[in-house]
């Protein structure tokens, strides 16, 4: 059976194929008309590589072409031309290509395989480049914008607490540091949980003559009562724009914040650093004394708000830097000039008697600064008389010098009051004609002026 071949389709002629250097070289014999479609195609397919695509529209418009309902016929072979160049193989067997053919057609479809596959790779490649240029280029004007926000809303902010008085500033200031230094130091001091610091070392009463008995650390809750008086007196509406607070306030923050470092410094048992911070922090409260007396308090008010709390806060202070430097110096072995710790009791209450009174005798009298001081200095003699060490000549001694200190604090206060009556009294009597105890007529003109006042020498009779 043989399949015939439709008139209306045309088939493509075959390539042209350059003669062979051999000199028998002979054409291949035109192809019959009983030559199978698959061999007609194969026979006009171009050996020259042909891109994927347009070889499949060359297949897809072959398949098209032929007639569905065409009776397939089996090929016919055909006689093998001379030379053996027919479409055959090397068997004869028709439709079998050459090996040569076969490697050449089979890189001819993987060239464009690879080559659509190198194109797949750089078009993804391309848009991953586009998409991550494009996330950049958003990223950088996010980031700018974002700088820019920030910038606008940290100037703003800066203009509004510029725009702030600074009174306010320095109120809002004083009460977060001050209540949160003493909330501070009362952690760090164990009350609310943890180490208490009256149990560490330093702080034992037999560790020195001068070492008070532990209840005598009682009066900082009367100190932190006081300090929050102070910062409830610096809001009142008259002490807005006071000048005393002005300067005062910065000089308590410094003050309380000093205080709280010292505590954690003596829960840590950093006493040899502690003592120094002691010390600044004496000094600090010795200049806050400046204020307080270059600007006195006008009310009775502000006294018991501001002096008192701080005066407090600088007596017991001063008093603790006794103990503490003599506790430092028993805990370190520490010994100069004499070997008897009596002895260093004697200078040390010496020192406390000189300065105490000195600061004492300030503006109207210091009696806060001296109440203070007397606080410690009598649980000194309360220890020395029941615990130990006993000592009572040190006792005496201690007692002897709070004495001293109230008594110099009281008379600066009584001087001071007794200047401010008489000042005032000249002050009533200076419209007061004078009196003229020669002329009788004066005299008389006098008592008629005042007739209340001043009874007349006869009627007095």
């Amino acid at each position: 059976m043989s399949m015939p071949t439709p008139s209306n389709h045309r088939l493509p002629q075959p390539p042209p194929v350059p003669p062979r250097k051999t000199p028998e070289a002979v054409p291949p014999p035109p192809l019959s008309e009983t030559t199978s479609v698959i061999e007609r195609l194969k026979a006009a397919r171009p050996k020259t590589p042909v891109p994927s695509d347009d070889r499949d529209a060359t297949s897809t418009t072959a398949t098209v072409a032929a007639p569905s309902d065409a009776p397939v016929t089996a090929p016919t072979p055909s006689s093998p031309p001379a030379g053996g160049t027919s479409d055959s193989g090397p068997t004869g067997r028709p439709g079998q290509e050459r090996p040569g053919q076969e490697r050449q057609d089979q890189g001819a479809d993987a060239t464009p395989s690879k080559t659509r596959e190198e194109e797949l790779k750089a078009a993804r490649a391309e848009k991953l480049r586009t998409a991550s240029s494009a996330a950049s280029a958003w990223a950088a004007q996010s980031g700018k914008r974002t700088a820019q926000w920030t910038a606008s809303a940290s100037r703003s902010a800066a203009a509004n607490v510029r725009s702030w008085p600074l009174d306010v500033v320095r109120r809002i200031l004083v009460t977060v540091v001050v209540l949160g230094s003493l909330a501070g130091t009362a952690w760090a001091a164990g009350l609310f949980g943890g180490t208490e610091i009256w149990t560490v070392d330093l702080f034992r009463p037999d560790l020195s003559l001068l070492s008070p008995h532990r209840y005598a650390l009682a009066i900082w809750a009367l100190i932190g009562l006081g300090l929050v008086g102070y910062v409830v007196h610096q809001w009142l509406p008259g002490e807005s724009n006071s000048p005393r607070h002005r300067r005062l306030g910065w000089v308590v923050m410094a003050a309380v914040l000093l205080n709280f470092g010292l505590a954690l410094m003596i829960s840590a048992g950093l006493y040899l650093e502690s003592l120094i911070l002691h010390g600044v922090l004496l000094v600090l409260l010795l200049f806050s004394l400046r204020w307080l007396n270059r600007w006195p308090a006008a009310t009775s008010t502000e006294g018991s708000l501001v002096d008192v709390p701080l005066g407090l806060f600088l007596g017991w202070t001063g008093f603790t830097a006794l103990s503490h430097c003599a506790a430092v110096l028993s805990l370190n072995g520490f010994s100069w000039l004499w070997d008897d710790d009596f002895r260093w009791a004697l200078v040390g209450l010496g020192i406390v008697v000189v300065i105490g009174s000195v600061v004492c005798s300030t503006d109207r009298g210091r009696i806060a600064v001296a109440l203070a001081v007397v606080w410690g200095i009598g649980w000194i003699v309360v220890e020395r008389i029941i615990g130990q060490p006993q000592s009572l000549l040190i006792a005496g001694t201690a007692a002897l010098a709070a004495f001293l200190l109230l008594i110099t604090s009281g008379s600066r206060r009584h001087r001071v009051d007794h200047s401010y009556r008489r000042a005032l009294r000249r002050r009533q009597t200076a419209n007061l004609p004078p009196l003229n105890l020669d002329d009788e007529d004066d005299d008389d003109d006098f008592y008629d002026e005042y007739p209340g006042r001043f009874g007349r020498p006869d009627d007095r009779r």
